[in-house]
């Protein structure tokens, strides 16, 4: 009334109250053959711990969670929009069950391109074995929802073996092993590669805005309870 009676137009201004609505917390998992890939860790034990403790934990707050694990140009794995009991767990399950498969980011751009922009959160699962063009394209294809992502790291993949000899490596992305002669130099190569495109990676998240959470090796709880903690939408 203030507001109508002190404009010089004489024009009528109206509040409309709006009541709050449900959040959907969208979980995307990088479903490509790399989650199959651990030396010092389970990372699809990881992934799978990781969503369904979140999908519970969005049942618990009221909320909706919903589920999709895309490997390659494929949907692998989908859950609707849901809160029932036993959600968690569910999703646990679907997850742990499935069959990694494929390699690239096409799938996973096409999903996260098709969520709603408005009253969600998405959580975004990988071991994030990307390119720093892939990811920079995978994020943009999120903005601007706001995005939570779990970085799955695993030590005996960061750091291999210096030992000399012969050791059995799995190829990341095409689950393909092959055997390879190893020493001291090698190692040290492998483990600097790492470490560089790892801060690479971790520019790009920060040029989108985020910080990534990341787990190496277990989950620490009370480190994805203050990420959690921290998110705004």
């Amino acid at each position: 009334m203030r507001r109508s009676l002190t404009d010089p137009l004489g024009g009528f201004f109206v509040r409309r109250f709006e009541r709050p609505t449900d959040i959907t917390l969208h979980i995307l998992v990088d479903g490509s053959a790399s989650l199959a890939a651990g030396a010092s860790s389970d990372p699809q034990g990881l992934a799978a711990l990781l969503a369904g403790g979140l999908a519970q934990a969005a049942r618990r707050g009221g909320d909706l969670a919903a589920v999709q694990a895309v490997g390659g140009a494929t949907v692998l794995a989908a859950s609707p929009s849901a809160r029932h009991a036993g959600l968690g767990e569910e999703v646990r399950q679907m997850i742990a069950q499935l069959t990694p498969a494929g390699s690239g980011i096409g799938g996973l751009v096409d999903a996260a391109s098709a969520l709603p922009l408005r009253r969600v959160l998405v959580a975004l699962v990988s071991d994030f074995n990307l390119s720093e063009t892939e990811l920079d394209a995978l994020l943009a294809s999120l903005d601007p929802r706001p995005v939570l992502p779990f970085w799955l790291r695993d030590s005996g993949l960061e750091e291999p073996p210096s030992a000399f000899g012969l050791a059995e490596v799995r190829d990341p992305e095409s689950g393909r092993r092959r055997t390879l002669l190893t020493t001291r130099r090698w190692a040290a190569r492998q483990a600097e590669a790492g470490r560089r495109h790892r801060t690479a990676l971790r520019a790009i998240f920060a040029s989108h805005g985020l910080q990534p959470i990341e787990i190496r090796d277990s989950i620490d709880i009370d480190q994805v309870i203050a990420a959690l903690d921290e998110v705004s939408l």
